[in-house]
């Protein structure tokens, strides 16, 4: 394992952005990639301090794509997690399983720094930077709090996350990234904008087939009606007092 060099990186970024139709100024379309990359992914509410994990399996020389997002966390959060997560799945080599938090940048690991790095690029590419960015403010250090809510807004991506990738652009010094990463939420109320980027969401969705599969073997007689709804609850879908009591 070696770090990757920042151009592959936001080249594979690049390349995933267009492969899903996602111009350089749109949002990154999460649901999307997870259908099309066929990842089996459940969002539920987990410990604070665990953002994420996932899972590749070689089977038949063919790989299934397991992820888990932890909802307890902001939305914006879990979005950079869910693009961590798809570097190791996608192009990560020799991969099987990583847990860990994501957005720390920690450069002694390796896969799960250039997996930050690729996350910052697959959500905020820098074409579509410049383009949200007025050209006066493109200079060091003059970007204003109007134009990074407006960038973390477009993109639905957190404001360290943004910050990061505008000093890595060579955009901001440390001194104006600390003076922005403050009272992130208060200033997006102070300018009207809402706040769901920035909070938890605490949902359980499950994105993938896994339902559909648990029918199919249930419909075929190979599993019972009570190993059907255990399936089911497993991962947090219990309908088994809703269809106990009859149609309505």
């Amino acid at each position: 394992m070696s770090l990757r060099s920042k151009n592959e990186l936001e080249c594979l970024a690049t390349r995933l952005r267009e492969e899903m139709h996602v111009t350089t100024k749109d949002p990154v379309r999460i649901h999307q990639i997870l259908k099309e990359k066929n990842i089996l992914t459940w969002f539920r509410k987990l410990d604070d301090n665990f953002s994420g994990m996932a899972i590749r399996i070689q089977a038949g020389g063919s790989s299934r794509y397991f992820m888990l997002i932890n909802t307890a966390q902001s939305y914006a959060k879990q979005r950079f997690t869910a693009c961590h997560e798809l570097y190791h799945l996608l192009y990560q080599e020799q991969f099987t399983v990583s847990q860990n938090n994501a957005g720390l940048f920690n450069k002694k690991e390796t896969e799960e720094y250039n997996a930050d790095l690729f996350a910052s690029y697959l959500l905020l590419p820098e074409m579509g930077l410049k383009e949200l960015t007025p050209d006066k403010e493109q200079s060091r250090n003059k970007i204003t709090l109007a134009t990074l809510l407006k960038i973390e807004q477009n993109f639905g991506c957190s404001r360290s996350a943004l910050l990061m990738r505008l000093k890595g652009l060579g955009w901001i010094t440390d001194e104006v990234f600390a003076r922005y990463q403050k009272d992130v939420r208060k200033s997006a109320i102070e300018y009207g904008y809402s706040t769901r980027l920035y909070e938890p969401t605490y949902q359980t969705e499950l994105v993938g087939d896994y339902n559909l599969k648990a029918r199919a073997l249930y419909d075929a007689g190979l599993i019972s009606q009570a190993k059907y709804f255990s399936l089911l609850a497993d991962m947090g879908l219990d309908f088994s007092k809703e269809l106990g009591d009859g149609e309505e």
